[in-house]
């Protein structure tokens, strides 16, 4: 009985050990991204990327932005229309990050991970937009909530 057992129990991990092989062949990876793991960049608006090996879906799938506070934000991205990468824009301040990711297949197959970087230094100050003197800045004519010229005489009602 004892030696049933055995064999039940190493044919049980032998079925394990191949069904988790199997569901690790389909398992997305990340093929490149922006920023990289470990890499330190300017505080400001950065460009955020992620391109994997596989079509994902869209749907079921999340990138989130952690900082030191441990908040987790969820990073509004534009997929590509192949459903290989997510890209966006966002301000970063200083701080140590890391952008997790958490990708499902279209056969519903679950891929995750999570990419360290760092920001240093200030964001840019905004540049001045133009010129807004006063001459450029002309209040709109009263209309007394009247809409048309305000000056013009109205026609008498019947």
């Amino acid at each position: 009985m004892k030696k049933f057992c055995k064999i039940t129990m190493i044919t049980s991990m032998a079925m394990v050990g191949v069904m988790v092989s199997g569901l690790s062949a389909h398992a997305i990876s990340v093929q490149s991204s922006i920023p990289k793991a470990n890499q330190t960049l300017q505080a400001g608006n950065q460009e955020i990327m992620v391109k994997y090996d596989h079509d994902f879906n869209q749907f079921r799938s999340r990138l989130l932005l952690v900082g030191e506070t441990g908040e987790p934000i969820l990073i509004p991205a534009t997929v590509s229309l192949d459903h290989t990468e997510v890209k966006t824009t966002y301000p970063l301040k200083a701080g140590k990050y890391q952008l997790q990711w958490q990708i499902w297949t279209w056969k519903g197959e679950e891929s995750s991970g999570s990419i360290p970087f760092t920001v240093v230094g200030t964001a840019p100050a905004p540049a001045p937009v133009g010129d807004h003197s006063a001459a450029n800045l002309s209040p709109a004519p009263a209309t007394n909530g009247q809409s048309g010229n305000a000056n013009a005489k109205q026609a008498p009602s019947n």
